[in-house]
Formats: structure tokens, C-alpha cells, sequence
């Protein structure tokens, strides 16, 4: 809705990715490999048309791809980079829809925290440079007093894996909030994370803000913290079948 497209029936899409799921069965890499399917819908716009104006044809089409698993050693920390230069969004603009100019928005700032050595770039609010938004390609969250935190923005996309892992996080008593999170509050944290589909949770082992010379180290030891391991687990064990879902988050596909 966010771009004008129009909407896809619920019920053509799942009957997509189950067809292609099936279709290319071959391809799923083993259980327990750390390996998986990943699945890529795509709604693209073709009509015959020049101006800026929504399409009236799309084209809708689903492709899969083995992907290695997402830690090469294991469940690790990385360290990221707060990027001021670039903005991946602004407040009102396109961030909080699956758009592929938000990936493109990325790039840039991508390249250079790779150049220097990061895990990845994160961006603060593009407002006013004061509030965590997100990392380039995944949501933030942090932990600390028995409190999952993600941050509260109009420019961040809403992540299916930080939904599940706040229903995990209720679920094991702790609490959640969806708030600003100002830069100096990283200091606080105990433990935090980026999370998205690939990694489900991306450890932190520290934020540089390499402009201020600040370095907020939240990992101490260097590894994953008993929140973050206990959230990846659970919800990597629903997701291979391992555990009970009690959510209807499972597909099967006989």
C-alpha cells in the first residue's frame, strides 16, 4: 500500500512460495546445516507507461536460492559502525515499506563500514542524529534489566524476526518496549543485537561512533550474551521443527 501497488491476495501468494518451494525441493540444503532455502517474492511493476504514476500491470514472481549458513563460525559478536554521512531513510519516506530503493539507500555507507573493518553500518535517526534506527539490513534491539528494547521509528521497516523474538522474549518473562533509543542509551545495554531472516539474531559485540571517538563495547567477553543465545535458539528451534509452534508461525510443505 505504502507505493500503490496493488495488493496480492494472502492465499495466491502462499500457494506461490509453496510451488516454488516444492518445485525446487532439490535445493534445500540439509537439516542442521546452518545452510537454508531463502525465499525472495517480488512485486515489479510493468506497464507500458512513462510519469510518475503507479503501474497498471505488475508482474508478481517468487525465486529461492541456497544460502550458506549466516555465521561462518558459529554463533559470534560482530562489531558495527554508526554511519552519520547517509541516511537509509527519511522519517516519512519509504523505510518502513519492503522497497528496493531502501536497499539501494544503503550501499554507500555498507561499503564503508566493510571498508573499515565492521560487520555493518548503523544509521541514527536522519532527523536529528540522536536516535538508533536501524543497521542496514536488519532491526535493532537491545537488552538490559530484563527488557528487550527495539526502537520506535516511522523510517525503520517492521521485521518479522523482531516480532517473533518480542512474542519469544514476553513468552520467557521478559519485557518488551518499542521506543526511541538515544545513542548515549547504548552504554546502558547488556546485551543487544540486529535481527533480520537470515541471521535471525546478529549479535553485537560493540557500536563505534568513530566521529565522537566513542566505542560502546556491550558484549565484555566478546560472546553472544544468555538473552541473545536463549532467543536464538528458541526461535531457530521452532523454525527447524524441533520445538512445538504454538504460534501458526510453520508451514509444512508435504
Amino acid at each position: 500500500h505504502g507505493i500503490l501497488m496493488p495488493e496480492l491476495p494472502t492465499e495466491k501468494f502462499v500457494a506461490a512460495i509453496k510451488k516454488v518451494v516444492k518445485a525446487n525441493e532439490r535445493f534445500i540444503p540439509p537439516y542442521e546445516s546452518g545452510a537454508a532455502l531463502y525465499i525472495r517474492p517480488l512485486l515489479i511493476g510493468t506497464g507500458a507507461q512513462v510519469g510518475v504514476h503507479p503501474a497498471n500491470e505488475y508482474l508478481f514472481v517468487v525465486f529461492v536460492t541456497p544460502v550458506g549458513p549466516y555465521f561462518k563460525g558459529g554463533f559470534s559478536t560482530n562489531p558495527y559502525v554508526i554511519i552519520r554521512e547517509f541516511d537509509r531513510a527519511a522519517p516519512y519516506g519509504t523505510g518502513r515499506f519492503k522497497v528496493g530503493g531502501n536497499y539501494a539507500a544503503s550501499l554507500r555507507a555498507n561499503k564503508k563500514a566493510h571498508d573499515l573493518g565492521y560487520s555493518c553500518e548503523f544509521y541514527l535517526d536522519a532527523k536529528e542524529k540522536k536516535y538508533i534506527d536501524e543497521c542496514g539490513a536488519a532491526n535493532f534491539f537491545g537488552i538490559k534489566n530484563n527488557t528487550y528494547i527495539t526502537p520506535k521509528s516511522s523510517s525503520i521497516l517492521p521485521s518479522i524476526t523482531n516480532k517473533s523474538l518480542m512474542q519469544l522474549a514476553e513468552d520467557l518473562g521478559i519485557k518488551v518496549e518499542c521506543r526511541p533509543v538515544p545513542e548515549e542509551e547504548l552504554e546502558t545495554f547488556e546485551e543487544a543485537g540486529a535481527c533480520g531472516t537470515a541471521a535471525v539474531i546478529s549479535p553485537i559485540q560493540r557500536i563505534d561512533d568513530l566521529e565522537n571517538k566513542k566505542s560502546y563495547i556491550i558484549s565484555k567477553d566478546g560472546k553472544p550474551g544468555p538473552v541473545c543465545t536463549k532467543l536464538y535458539n528458541k526461535l531457530r528451534a521452532i523454525q527447524y521443527g524441533d520445538e512445538p509452534d504454538t504460534y501458526g508461525w510453520i508451514t509444512v510443505i508435504e
